[in-house]
């Protein structure tokens, strides 16, 4: 990922010249045959993305990966951005219905749009292993053990993170107490098509080791098809929602998503 944002943002030209730079690499890929959502840009193409390690191919993780067409040259957001756009405009209320929201490890696309709806109550956090790309005054927290009070939030999104995280169990356990009765957890992490349980192995601690067995140089494991098992034994009811089953939305192709990548959706009843 560090090497991937260093490509497409020149982050030493400073914040105005970043701007500039953006607007005239957006410029240089102007078309039709796609379309960003947050930033209301057209490009005929868009910029590659993600790691390209061979376990990866081999375990058929999904949520991982070198994708191309996955990142928009004006305001970077991703397929998986765009897909949960499109979860969230279409099939939730989360525009218009009053709610507090925790955003764990936001992405500046999902950020930009949520913390400015007056509905939400908006309370973002980095978790506790450190990410690259966030504001130096975004609060630390750890999802493991968080200083929040039970039943709290209505929503929460927590979108690649778990795998990041050795105690990931715990951290489910946290969100589940957080999040109040009747509410909604986003949960996504990358998942192998091909195990049918979740691969881990903490006897793994070097960025190089953690690339060749799970795909990232910081991820400590990769999750199987039991990872719906392991939400529920956090106490969620889990439902799996694919863009490829009943999705009937016009120019869905436009906007660029994995069909491939399932939703996670974690309620607490």
């Amino acid at each position: 990922m560090k090497s991937a944002i260093k490509k497409y943002i020149p982050y030493a030209l400073g914040k105005k010249l970043r701007g500039s730079w953006q607007i005239a690499q957006s410029t240089f890929y102007v078309g039709n045959k796609y379309y960003c959502p947050f930033c209301k840009s057209k490009h005929r193409k868009l910029l590659p993305g993600g790691f390209d390690h061979p376990v990866i191919k081999e375990k058929k993780i999904i949520g991982a990966g070198r994708r191309n067409n996955c990142i928009c040259p004006r305001c970077y957001s991703t397929d998986r951005d765009r897909l949960i756009y499109i979860y969230l405009t279409h099939f939730t209320n989360i525009s218009t219905e009053h709610s507090k929201m925790l955003h764990v490890a936001p992405s500046g696309s999902l950020k930009a749009l949520l913390s400015t709806m007056p509905n939400l109550e908006y309370q973002e956090g980095i978790k506790h292993h450190e990410g690259f790309y966030y504001s130096k005054d975004i609060s630390i927290i750890d999802i493991r053990k968080l200083d929040i009070e039970d039943n709290t939030f209505n929503i929460i999104f927590c979108n690649h993170v778990l795998e990041h995280i050795p105690e990931d169990m715990q951290a489910m356990k946290e969100l589940y107490r957080v999040l109040k009765p009747g509410g909604w957890a986003l949960l996504q992490v990358p998942i192998s098509r091909v195990l049918k349980e979740t691969y881990e192995d903490f006897s793994v601690t070097g960025e190089k080791e953690r690339e060749e067995h799970f795909g990232q140089f910081d991820h400590v494991r990769i999750y199987g098809s039991d990872y719906p098992k392991r939400l529920e034994a956090a106490g969620f009811t889990v439902e799996q929602i694919n863009p490829s089953i009943g999705w009937e939305i016009p120019d869905i192709e436009k906007y660029a998503i994995n069909t491939e990548e399932t939703l996670y959706i974690a309620h607490k009843k």
